[in-house]
């Protein structure tokens, strides 16, 4: 009877074993070698990266090393995605044949379209390798191929289906054309980038893998192409902005209040940002845009794309065009229907007044007193975790939310702000005091964290006046006493303390 009962006991955690085993597996893509010729279009790019703590805009984080399976593209460089370089420190590549390395540069980079070119420190690294020519668009129902490459350096092939074309988000919340394969990646080999050919030829590179793991993203040809041929000249402009923001024109109320005609469609243009492409040709608030180029433009800011079919306007304006072409508009005003032409110019991060990104380079701070001082930016907002847009401050969320609109039309060129506060004797009554924004100091309206050492340079009565838009509102620091505080700071905390005067 033990024996049967042991039995019984053996069979069912078999059964159980098997279960489990049967719930986790999921079937492997198929993957088949590729001869080694398809080695010599490839690189292993490894690179160790170190960024800030935006925080603590005088720290560094730890290094960390990623590796990524780059595209060899014509005039000897290296495509692979962005956020693989971002503050990078080293870059070395690596045949995978001959594993010979060379250490590399970026040569040309674009944080929002997650597009990087790097090029060897010696040109002849990449002598005698094949360079890859750019497919065509892909269509829906196309089969693609992403190359995979294990650590030996062969090359395998995983085939997936073309389901869908569409606006995605590539990185930095930067909406561009992506596409969506119908497959999953059994394997990565702990490469971050892939390379993603049709017939032999780049039709892009790995984005990500879905949470489910049965769709890959990929960063779609027409971006790959229009990167390319804006880098080609070495002067690198990036993908265009208009300069406006839009809302659909379906809700009827809407369509009576601005008085659009029945079988009219259109783009509602709801704000226009002062300075930029839409306001300099006269666009304004309130407009609707029936057509951009040739395409007329539907309730829900859409364009017949002749392969893709319904796209959005953002693909048109970002991708079809380049900066400094004029992109022509049919505009309904006040009953009246007219053409405007917008110059389409690109917006860098320093254009923004809470910057978008800042990489490769470490964030601007001041020190006064202990109290510490910078300029408001996403970085420094994402400290506060994955759900910074709702758990940061709402003081500067704000700034973050309506920049382009602050205070009905307030014009800053950026937020300066105290982050935080270095605990000592002197900032006894200070030390609690964290993100608040700079109005004024000693008098003089403060624009930009440069305004702040210029001002120092002239104490009202004395004393240095720091006003504030929150409470305490003032803060008076005494100027003699703050070369004592910062060596102070120095010795104590080991802090670097940037200089004061200009």
């Amino acid at each position: 009877m033990a024996n049967f009962k042991n039995m019984r006991l053996f069979l069912a955690a078999a059964l159980f074993g098997l279960i489990a085993a049967c719930s986790s597996f999921r079937p492997a893509l198929p993957e088949s070698p590729l001869p080694p010729s398809a080695q010599r279009s490839l690189m292993r790019v490894t690179v160790t990266s170190q960024g800030y703590i935006f925080h603590r805009p005088w720290q560094q984080r730890r290094t960390v090393t990623q590796t990524a399976i780059g595209a060899i593209v014509p005039g000897g460089r290296i495509l692979v995605t962005s956020t693989l370089v971002a503050d990078q420190r080293y870059i070395e590549l690596e045949t995978l044949d001959t594993q010979q390395r060379q250490a590399a540069r970026v040569a040309v980079v674009d944080y929002e379209a997650n597009l990087a070119l790097l090029e060897p420190m010696d040109p002849a690294f990449l002598a005698g390798r094949t360079a890859f020519e750019l497919a065509g668009d892909a269509a829906l129902g196309d089969r693609l191929t992403i190359w995979q490459v294990k650590p030996n350096g062969d090359v395998l092939s995983a085939d997936g289906q073309l389901t869908s074309v569409e606006l995605g988000i590539f990185s930095l919340d930067q909406f561009f054309l992506t596409y969506r394969l119908s497959s999953s990646l059994q394997y990565r080999f702990n490469n971050v980038t892939l390379p993603v050919v049709r017939e032999g030829a780049l039709a892009g590179l790995v984005l990500r893998q879905s949470a489910t793991g049965q769709t890959i993203e990929v960063v779609s040809t027409p971006v790959i192409r229009h990167f390319l041929a804006d880098a080609r000249d070495g002067q690198y402009a990036g993908f265009p902005t208009a300069g406006f923001h839009y809302g659909a024109t379906t809700d009827p109320q809407l369509r009576r209040y601005i008085g659009l005609p029945d079988g009219t469609s259109g783009i509602y243009v709801e704000k226009v940002i002062k300075g930029g492409p839409a306001d300099k040709s006269g666009l304004r608030a309130g407009d609707v845009i029936l057509q951009m180029g040739d395409y007329p433009i539907s309730n829900e800011g859409q364009f017949q794309d002749p392969l893709y079919g319904r796209t959005s306007v953002v693909h048109l304006i970002r991708t079809l065009y380049h900066v400094g072409d004029a992109l022509k508009l049919q505009v309904y005003r006040q009953g009246k229907t007219f053409p405007i032409q917008v110059v389409l110019d690109h917006r860098r991060p320093d254009q923004y007044l809470v910057p978008p990104y800042m990489f490769d380079q470490p964030p601007a701070y001041l020190i006064v007193g202990g109290l510490i001082l910078q300029e408001l930016s996403v970085p420094y907002l994402r400290e506060y975790g994955n759900d910074w847009a709702s758990t940061a401050p709402v003081d500067l969320l704000y700034y973050q939310q309506n920049q382009d609109y602050p205070n009905g039309g307030e014009q800053r060129e950026k937020i300066v702000i105290i982050s935080d506060t270095i605990p000592t004797s002197y900032s006894i009554g200070y030390e609690n005091l964290s993100n608040l924004v700079v109005t004024r100091v000693n008098g003089r309206n403060i624009g930009k964290l440069s305004d702040v050492r210029r001002a120092l340079a002239s104490p009202v009565s004395g004393f240095h006046k720091i006003e504030l838009q929150q409470h305490p509102k003032v803060i008076y620091l005494d100027p003699k006493e703050l070369p004592l505080i910062h060596q102070l700071i120095i010795k104590r905390y080991r802090i670097p303390i940037p200089p004061l005067t200009p």
